[in-house]
């Protein structure tokens, strides 16, 4: 659990209720779903304590333990605090929405090597069959919408100048 985490060296107060999507998100940090009930958030950062505890680590791997522990506390901070979850949730659905649309309509975000290296973008992986067909379906329902407004609006057009003449010649024929 520990060597998927990078060590950086960035403050995570336990004030703090904004997520900060450079780090790993809070849920995954202590191997709880979102659907978690506080009971279970607890567990798992009790759990997750007694591994990552730094007086229980060799010195050697005690200053990657005092940082993993210090996530650990503002994540289980930030979970156990009805407010402060409630808030952070709807900072990851926030992003969570962001990050769907921008891989779905532009492609993601264009990522470079170090200013060093040559500037050159990450290809993306191919889309599965599964994913053709899903984009596929979505341009389908796309074009059938953008059809079906159209003709109402044509239609509506059509119906309001037939109204007006309808009634333009009712007026006349009452003078």
């Amino acid at each position: 659990m520990a060597s998927n985490f990078e060590s950086s060296s960035r403050n995570n107060t336990t004030n703090e209720t904004a997520a900060n999507w450079d780090d790993e998100d809070h849920y995954s940090l202590l191997g709880v779903p979102f659907t978690a009930n506080h009971a279970e958030i607890t567990r798992a950062y009790r759990q997750a304590m007694k591994r990552a505890h730094p007086d229980r680590q060799r010195p050697d791997r005690r200053a990657a333990s005092e940082e993993l522990a210090r996530r650990l506390n503002a994540a289980y901070a930030t979970l156990s605090d009805p407010i402060k979850r409630q808030a952070y949730d709807r900072t990851i659905r926030q992003q969570v929405i962001q990050d769907q649309i921008m891989r779905r309509y532009v492609g993601g975000f264009q990522t470079f090597d170090d200013v060093s290296g040559p500037a050159r973008s990450f290809r993306q992986r191919e889309p599965t069959e599964a994913e053709r067909r899903e984009r596929q379906e979505a341009n389908r329902q796309a074009s059938l919408t953008l059809v079906v407004v159209a003709v109402g609006v044509t239609a509506l057009f059509l119906v309001a100048i037939l109204l007006s003449s309808l009634l333009g010649a009712a007026m006349h024929a009452v003078r």
